[in-house]
């Protein structure tokens, strides 16, 4: 298919994105969507950014080329009638300015986790932002372009750095919850926990649908909804041993976050 037939036939379609840190209910999302809502869900559809995600930070204007090389066609060749989703933490990591500047206007959903939650999830996994190669792989760094973060960010801990890039996704998160709809794109936001509520889950295949009367397979959604989609490490006995001090470590990045918030 053509670069023209690709984003003609994109931009006439109706396509979902997440804007999410990850340890956040992804995979659950696109099962929901795809298993009960008829709706063509991926989780981190191939190609997967994560690849890419390194030389995208250091030059920002390899985003658009790998998308529309590799990433966008290989959706346009899978679409059929349904709405399509990817649902994926990597596209609010320096994908959707290029996708808007190609002429695409998709919904997003805004999936929510708090900060500990997600910090906690990562920090169980060994997936720590610039220090550990899953991390380096998936996550933003303190020293990419265009985050909040303070020069001396190496004397956070493992933890700390979880917690950073758990709030670095907040501010991204409201940044694009308010720039979107100026962009002409839909906004829609849910929680992590909301995920397993059907009442959250009719509003979110309603705002999708853009129909008031939409319902999805309650019967299949309870069966989802039952079984842990993405089983990893329990909480390490190293990070429940050092519980009492999270507070503490929190604090020492919110404070730094403030800070440079104020002087920005």
């Amino acid at each position: 298919m053509q670069s023209n037939d690709t984003l003609r036939k994109l931009r006439d379609h109706q396509l979902i994105f997440a804007i999410t840190s990850g340890r956040s209910g992804t995979k659950l999302m696109a099962h929901i969507l795809e298993k009960c809502c008829d709706i063509q869900a991926e989780h981190e559809a191939m190609p997967r950014a994560n690849f890419v995600l390194r030389s995208v930070q250091a030059h920002p204007d390899a985003a658009k080329w790998w998308l529309s090389s590799e990433k966008l066609p290989a959706i346009a060749s899978r679409l059929d009638e349904r709405p399509y989703g990817d649902i994926s933490h990597l596209y609010c990591k320096g994908f959707i300015e290029p996708i808007l500047q190609m002429g695409m206007k998709p919904d997003f959903i805004v999936l929510t986790r708090p900060a500990r939650e997600v910090a906690s999830s990562l920090y169980a996994i060994n997936c720590i932002p610039k220090r550990s190669p899953s991390g380096q792989l998936v996550l933003l760094s303190p020293d990419d372009p265009g985050v909040l973060a303070p020069d001396d960010w190496q004397r956070w801990d493992d933890y700390q750095l979880c917690y950073w890039y758990a709030k670095e996704i907040e501010r991204l998160q409201q940044h694009y919850s308010m720039t979107l709809p100026a962009a002409g794109c839909r906004v829609f936001e849910i929680s992590m926990k909301e995920l397993t509520d059907e009442a959250a889950i009719l509003q979110l295949i309603r705002f999708l649908k853009r129909d008031p009367e939409a319902r999805f397979d309650v019967a299949t959604y309870r069966d989802i909804i039952s079984v842990n989609q993405n089983p990893k490490a329990k909480l390490s006995a190293e990070l429940r041993a050092d519980l009492s001090t999270l507070d503490e470590k929190e604090e020492d990045v919110d404070a730094t976050l403030a800070r440079l918030a104020r002087a920005s």
